[in-house]
C-alpha cells in the first residue's frame, strides 16, 4: 500500500469554504481514481495549515490519478496560500 501526504496552508478564515470545496471535488475525483482507498483532510484553524492523507493500492494507482490532482489543484487555488508540498510513503503498517 502507498500513501501520499500533501501539505499546504489557505488563510483560516477560509478553511472551512477550502473543506467545502475538496468535499465537492470527490464526486468527480473518486471515478479518475482507481486504487484511491482513503482521503483524509486535516486542518488547523489557528494558522490554515492543511494537510491530505491519501491512500492507495499502490504507487501506480496514486501516479495514474495525477491528472485528477492537478485539476483538484487548479481548482482550488484561490484558497492556497503557501505552494503544495506533496511526499510519498509507502505504508508499513495500518491499524
Amino acid at each position: 500500500m502507498h500513501a501520499r501526504v500533501n501539505t499546504t496552508r489557505v488563510a483560516p478564515d477560509q478553511i472551512d469554504d477550502f473543506a467545502t470545496a475538496m468535499k465537492a471535488l470527490v464526486p468527480r475525483a473518486i471515478p479518475q481514481s482507481p486504487g484511491l482507498q482513503s482521503a483524509l483532510v486535516l486542518g488547523e484553524r489557528a494558522t490554515g495549515k492543511v494537510v491530505i492523507v491519501s491512500r492507495w493500492d499502490s504507487e501506480a494507482a496514486g501516479d495514474a490519478a495525477e491528472p485528477m490532482y492537478e485539476e483538484a489543484m487548479r481548482e482550488l487555488r484561490s484558497f492556497i496560500a503557501e505552494p503544495p508540498t506533496r511526499v510519498r510513503y509507502d505504508v508499513l503498517l495500518e491499524i
